[in-house]
């Protein structure tokens, strides 16, 4: 029998929001690669079957975002298929579009790529989300109430990049009264559970408001104005989510001979009952496979195992239903691993970066043993430390919370065995 440190590809990790009745639509194209969203439950309202919109692989990412890593993606492209999904009609208060987009290619024009309307999808579109690029190819994402003359689109700053994953936020706001609803855009919220001054606001007393928003739309703009890019983790509320029941600080898989041991970690817990853990094969369907007592309400963290043994198959996706003394529940992230693949030590480039205050720094170790990560200015000074002590073979994530530091360039080190490595990161307040 050979004795070999398996690899799990994706760590993902960080707290969950609690599936409440506020949540109206959740979408994580976790389709085939390659399929179209026509085939997925999303209908072509423009363009049919011109560069439809497909999934693709892999899904994005987004610290803290309770739908990062989960699934696909949806590639858009230009002068293709635009396509919509309803959800339950909204004619009071609010509605929050949560989603994540990166771009690989903007133009000085601008075009929008996103936009909500009514359930019966027609033409009168509201709360159109726009991106732009200036002559150096810095992105500006722009929001108009339903307009799209560049006069009337109010814009962020060209302070964005490309190829770079973004949580955007956009609000429609009833307010009572005629023409005068209000439309907000939130560009890399703080997920604290508060509700964030907004980057751009937006109103126009030249649209008729909304009579209810029941559908949201990804579009595929004109060549003259084209953009290239994807979208994920696309989810319609009523509210601004609140603060996570459990605060998830990690969330590792690690294989063993036809077994997989299952790792996480808790910073706090309020009302917990526990985890049920969850397993998926390539080919198959969510099943329960375990469950794990929780520790209720605490400020303190906590540590969990769970071990999965008797595998036949190879790839294996995980998650954890996190279960409230109340019946409510909330996802973790979802975490694969590949029995076939040996591991080896590496560092990665944190996430973000630049960051403000808190990033993630994920490593892999091929053995077991003690692991040293620290964090160092450029004089060599120690002025953190992260992890020290004993840790067991796999991909591990760590979340640094960099709040009592100053601006700057610092180092980050770490040490296991006769292992060493050194990467940079940039703390911008």
């Amino acid at each position: 029998m050979k004795n070999i440190a398996k690899l799990f590809l994706v760590l993902t990790f960080i707290g969950t929001q609690a599936l409440f009745s506020q949540t109206l639509f959740t979408e994580n194209f976790d389709y085939a690669p390659s399929s179209f969203l026509t085939a997925n439950g999303w209908t072509a309202h423009s363009g049919a079957g011109t560069n439809s919109v497909a999934v693709v692989e892999p899904g994005l990412t987004y610290p803290l975002y309770e739908l990062s890593g989960i699934g696909n993606s949806a590639r858009f492209v230009t002068t293709g298929e635009d396509v919509s999904k309803q959800f339950d009609s909204v004619t009071t208060g609010s509605v929050y579009a949560f989603m994540m987009a990166k771009f690989d290619s903007a133009t000085t024009t601008q075009d929008y790529f996103f936009h909500l309307g009514p359930r019966t999808m027609g033409t009168t579109f509201r709360g159109r989300l726009f991106v732009r690029a200036n002559a150096e190819g810095a992105l500006s994402f722009g929001v108009s109430l339903g307009s799209t003359s560049p006069t009337v689109i109010n814009w962020t700053p060209y302070s964005y990049a490309k190829d770079v994953t973004y949580l955007l936020v956009m609000k429609y706001q009833f307010v009572e009264g005629a023409s005068n609803d209000i439309v907000s855009l939130f560009v890399n919220p703080a997920l604290n559970g508060i509700e964030p001054t907004a980057d751009v606001v937006h109103t126009d007393a030249a649209i008729a408001d909304a009579a209810g928003i029941g559908s949201v739309a990804i579009r595929q703009g004109s060549s003259s104005a084209r953009y290239y890019g994807w979208i994920d983790g696309i989810q319609i509320r009523t509210d601004w989510p609140a603060v996570v029941p459990v605060e998830f600080t990690s969330f590792s898989a690690v294989g063993f001979e036809n077994g997989v041991r299952l790792s996480w970690s808790t910073a706090t817990e309020t009302n917990n009952n526990g985890f049920n853990v969850e397993r998926k094969s390539v080919s198959g369907n969510w099943e329960n496979i375990g469950f794990v007592k929780g520790n209720g309400t605490t400020a303190s963290k906590s540590n969990y195992t769970y071990t999965d043994q008797n595998l036949n198959g190879s790839k294996y996706s995980y998650r954890l239903k996190q279960l409230d003394f109340d019946g409510s529940y909330s996802y973790s992230k979802v975490v694969e691993i590949d029995l076939n693949k040996t591991l080896t030590y590496s560092l990665n480039q944190n996430y973000p970066n630049p960051f403000n205050p808190s990033t993630t720094v994920s490593f892999s170790i091929a053995k077991a043993g003690n692991v040293k990560l620290s964090l160092y200015n450029l004089l060599g000074q120690e002025v953190k430390s992260i992890i020290n002590g004993f840790m067991s073979a796999g991909n591990h994530t760590v979340n640094i919370d960099a709040s009592s530091l100053n601006t700057g360039v610092y180092l980050y080190k770490i040490e296991s065995g006769s292992f060493s490595q050194v990467r940079k990161m940039t703390l911008m307040k």
